[in-house]
């Protein structure tokens, strides 16, 4: 898994699974654009991870439209190039069907799905000129949904369909694109709702 010359854009990277993923990519030798709306968090994460290579931060909430040209722009002029984007920008919102409203499922689809399928179109041109990677995070959940899991397990549903049927568009280029379901992992997030 070497990742020497490899750059990476990671969302959702200021804490948790992302931040450990930018750690650990770093150390393999990429260079990381950690991406994530506060800045304390991701200026943290930046001067600890920055003792085993290079990462930067762009400060951007990827629900909106603007947001995904700005980080794909930033990478590419600080890092000269786009080889890796990972979708990690998620949370855990859950409530059974008939507490979940309209603005409620706008939400989480906007986070989980839309804000993925905006990065990845920004990211495309520049993974088609050499190859690449695409890597949705989604969960479990989404294959085998329980009671009150509305709206999040459906969002990680449609995060592996999508998966699966930009695979079948983009391998023709090169670009890999795969999703990792997580489980119940001990992160700051699990934490706080416990």
């Amino acid at each position: 898994f070497g990742y020497e010359g490899k750059v990476a854009v990671i969302t959702g990277s200021s804490k948790g699974i992302g931040r450990k993923t930018a750690e650990q990519m770093v150390k393999l030798g990429a260079k990381v654009m950690l991406v994530a709306r506060g800045e304390a968090g991701l200026k943290e994460a930046k001067e600890e991870i920055s003792r085993f290579g290079e990462v930067d931060y762009v400060v951007a909430d990827v629900k909106e439209d603007a947001a995904a040209s700005q980080i794909v722009e930033q990478t590419v002029d600080k890092f000269g190039r786009l080889d890796v984007l990972i979708n990690n920008a998620g949370g855990s919102f859950a409530k059974p069907c008939e507490e979940v409203s309209v603005s409620d499922w706008e939400q989480d689809l906007d986070l989980k799905l839309m804000a993925a399928v905006r990065i990845s179109n920004a990211a495309l041109p520049h993974l088609k000129k050499q190859g690449g990677a695409i890597l949705n995070l989604t969960a479990v959940l989404g294959k085998t949904p329980p009671a009150s899991s509305l709206p999040t397990s459906v969002s990680r549903a449609a995060g592996m369909a999508m998966t699966k049927a930009m695979s079948k568009d983009l391998g023709k280029y090169g670009i890999r694109v795969n999703t990792v379901c997580i489980g119940l992992i001990r992160s700051e997030q699990i934490e706080e709702k416990w």
